[in-house]
């Protein structure tokens, strides 16, 4: 067994974007950080050719890249790939580039968060495979035999809530009305009502996982996330529309119901979300596009049917994330 004090450990960091960061990313770190014995420093994600003067251990989990000009990694990370994810424009520009194809080699078996990612990697002669979401294994440390009564609502149709895109960013206003998008700004209120009873609207706690940079160091953004997955691990019921919501839900046995639709269902987002969706509850505002391999996997509720308090989650799941545990354990140890 390697000895901890000869070797450095390393979590993954993120940039903001337009002055905002996305908790769930942090959510995906925390759920890395449960197998390390301690974190001695944090490895910007899109900057992972930087200087790192020790050798130092990785979970290369999650989204990859803001900045694909800047792989292969550097040769002193020691990455451990399982839920990997590489968006379609992405994955394009990475694997065109050897380079970045054989260092992917060097590491393989590569674990990837979603199907497509599998593909990407397979046609470039990368041994990959199908791994799941590392942050379905975050009760690991997180698990919890309390439960309350808590209801939350998080970011449901985040992608379609103009109204707070307009109020953070101003200047989108006018290509929108251009396009036609202004006149859909209270779109978003009238479905979410439609879809959920007013008495659970009413009940619930609304969270957020987009929050303003300048308002919180690294260090507290990772408090912040460690605070909201203590939150889903002992909640009545989630509502959501981030997968880094619903997933760690499925790991704690939280009731959780995924609402997909609107922009959520562009193709560009379904790209990232097949191997994602199958394990959750879907209620949908629209048809979702998927091949019918996956379509047939699905859980599609009926708004109208639920059974608001006795939502049962798929244990699908369950063996990717044991799989997983195992990896992470192993690899460390190793």
């Amino acid at each position: 067994m390697q000895d901890s004090n000869t070797i450095h450990y390393g979590v993954l960091s993120y940039p903001s974007k337009n002055g905002y960061f996305n908790l769930g990313d942090y959510i995906q770190s925390l759920a890395a950080m449960q197998y390390l014995p301690r974190i001695d420093s944090y490895i910007p994600r899109d900057k992972l050719n930087s200087k790192i003067e020790e050798k130092t251990i990785v979970i290369m989990n999650g989204w990859f890249t803001h900045n694909p000009e800047n792989w292969p990694p550097n040769d002193n990370i020691l990455p451990l790939f399982v839920s990997f994810h590489l968006n379609s424009h992405v994955a394009e520009v990475l694997l065109s580039k050897k380079q970045n194809v054989e260092y992917l080699k060097k590491y393989s078996p590569i674990g990837c968060r979603d199907i497509n990612t599998v593909n990407f990697l397979k046609e470039k002669g990368i041994d990959a495979y199908y791994s799941s979401c590392l942050t379905t294994t975050l009760d690991f440390k997180y698990k919890s035999k309390k439960r309350t009564e808590d209801i939350y609502i998080v970011d449901v149709l985040y992608k379609n809530d103009y109204k707070s895109l307009y109020r953070r960013s101003p200047v989108r206003i006018i290509p929108h009305i251009l396009k036609g998008k202004f006149s859909r700004r209270n779109e978003r209120d009238k479905i979410i009502k439609d879809l959920i009873p007013q008495s659970l609207l009413e009940k619930a706690t609304y969270l957020t996982n987009s929050y303003r940079s300048k308002d919180y160091t690294s260090e507290e953004r990772f408090t912040l996330a460690e605070e909201m997955v203590k939150k889903f691990a002992t909640a009545k019921l989630i509502i959501t529309s981030r997968i880094h919501c619903a997933l760690p839900c499925l790991a704690f046995g939280t009731p959780v119901i995924f609402v997909a639709g609107g922009d959520l269902n562009h193709p560009n987002e379904m790209s990232r979300l097949k191997g994602i969706i199958e394990h959750m509850n879907i209620l949908s505002t629209d048809n979702i596009d998927l091949d019918p391999s996956i379509a047939k996997s699905l859980t599609v509720l009926n708004s109208e049917n639920i059974d608001w308090n006795n939502i049962t989650n798929p244990s699908s799941y369950k063996s990717f994330s044991d799989e997983l545990k195992v990896k992470c354990i192993s690899f460390i140890s190793e």
